[in-house]
């Protein structure tokens, strides 16, 4: 541990500069430095429950654990940990004000000490696949179980765990409990050394997201599209949006093509690109073209994505076309909209493959490919509404993994009890 906890530290003073840099450009916002420092107050959970969730994806499966923890242990003292802006962005915007929000310490000796003494969680639950060795450490000092929820090993990860196995072994043998979304995850942990015992399979929570909120700016849209279909282009990465443009051109008629990219240092960088490509723009947060004049419609705002489903006819899901490892279908299909990704979705293998054979979800392999999707979907209205259909009722169908979770997680609380003050 004393060498992981020098090349933590030697990692952070290296990267620093970097990031500093990336902010000031405006590639990506530092979030709550002072707050991952352990340099600003933390809330006191006096013997509650501590989510962390890194970023916007996160975020949503921690606000249903969360509403359903709340539902079951009525009282209880709950907080949410983040790592960036944006995450934290969205949860200000989606949590209950019941929930206390701070972020998430650097994996180092001072922040997690400072973490771990002023909230006094009786229980932590990371979500996915946020492991750090050094808190895990601490918090098992302390007797606070720590449970890994909602956990997945990608297809992509797989191998460098396997590679670094031995070095992340007793990181993983603090972990009380592994509730792993499939059968594939949880051979894959089971396969790092984890006890069958301590793992439990219980679904994807991202099935249980919530209603939608009516969409803030659909009036405009739909004077915007005046008619056309819409064809959103979500959580897309750089280089993604030029691709979908190429393909977008080729279509006849050409529908609205609303963009909403992944990360929000690029607002302005793609509404810059796509109006020296001489397309006319009109942006969510600012008066533009309508009636039918704009032909593309920006979304720079986070999280109104998911409303902003409920008025598509077809959507591409992003991070697919690069090597990005791909992004959640789930809420295009909740809203009844089919979906298009690229050949690269290996961070939600199992969800695109069952897409796939239930065709709600179509695989491409370029950009030549995607306009052909593009068209011939687009061009049986019909049928996008039956195949929108179906991906409701699977949505609906494959529920309930939050709540099974926070059963299972529950049961943990009472053999643990938080101990306040203990060294760290």
């Amino acid at each position: 541990m004393l060498l992981y906890r020098l090349l933590a530290g030697a990692a952070l003073l290296a990267y620093s500069p970097v990031a500093l840099l990336r902010s000031l450009l405006g590639r990506r916002r530092l979030g709550d430095l002072r707050g991952r420092l352990g340099l600003a107050p933390y809330p006191a959970l006096d013997g509650g429950i501590w989510v962390h969730a890194v970023s916007v994806g996160e975020v949503g499966v921690a606000a249903s654990l969360l509403s359903a923890l709340a539902r079951k242990a009525p009282g209880l003292r709950l907080g949410l940990s983040v790592t960036t802006a944006a995450g934290r962005e969205l949860a200000a915007r989606v949590l209950s004000a019941d929930v206390a929000l701070f972020a998430f310490p650097f994996d180092l000796a001072g922040p997690v000490r400072r973490a771990l003494d002023e909230v006094r969680p009786g229980l932590v639950l990371l979500t996915e696949t946020e492991l750090w060795p050094l808190f895990l450490e601490r918090a098992a000092a302390r007797g606070i179980p720590v449970a890994l929820v909602n956990g997945r090993i990608s297809e992509r990860s797989y191998p460098r765990y396997r590679l670094l196995r031995r070095w992340f072994a007793p990181a993983f043998q603090t972990v009380s409990l592994y509730v792993m979304q499939t059968g594939e995850d949880a051979r894959r942990v089971e396969s790092l050394g984890v006890a069958a015992s301590k793992i439990r399979i219980k679904g994807n929570v991202k099935y249980d997201l919530p209603a939608a909120p009516p969409f803030r700016d659909a009036e405009r849209l739909a004077e915007t599209a005046a008619g056309r279909a819409v064809l959103v282009a979500a959580s897309t990465a750089e280089g993604e949006e030029h691709a979908v443009v190429t393909a977008w051109k080729r279509l006849s008629p050409r529908p609205l093509l609303a963009v909403a990219p992944r990360r929000p240092e690029r607002f302005d960088e793609v509404a810059r690109k796509i109006e020296t490509a001489g397309l006319r723009l009109t942006r969510s947060t600012e008066a533009g073209p309508r009636g039918g004049e704009a032909e593309v419609y920006l979304l720079d705002t986070i999280g109104e994505l998911p409303s902003l489903y409920h008025h598509a006819n077809l959507a591409f899901v992003g991070g697919s076309l690069v090597a990005g490892g791909g992004h959640n279908p789930i809420e295009a299909w909740a809203a009844g909209v089919p979906v298009v990704v690229g050949p690269h979705p290996e961070n939600f293998r199992a969800i695109t493959e069952k897409g796939e054979e239930l065709d709600i979800l179509t695989r491409v392999a370029d950009v030549d490919e995607l306009a052909e999707v593009l068209s011939s979907e687009l061009a049986d209205p019909a049928r996008l509404l039956s195949r929108g259909a179906a991906a409701r009722r699977f949505v609906a169908a494959n529920r309930g993994a939050a709540d099974a979770t926070a059963d299972e997680v529950l049961a943990l609380l009472p053999r643990a009890p938080a101990r306040s003050g203990a060294a760290g």
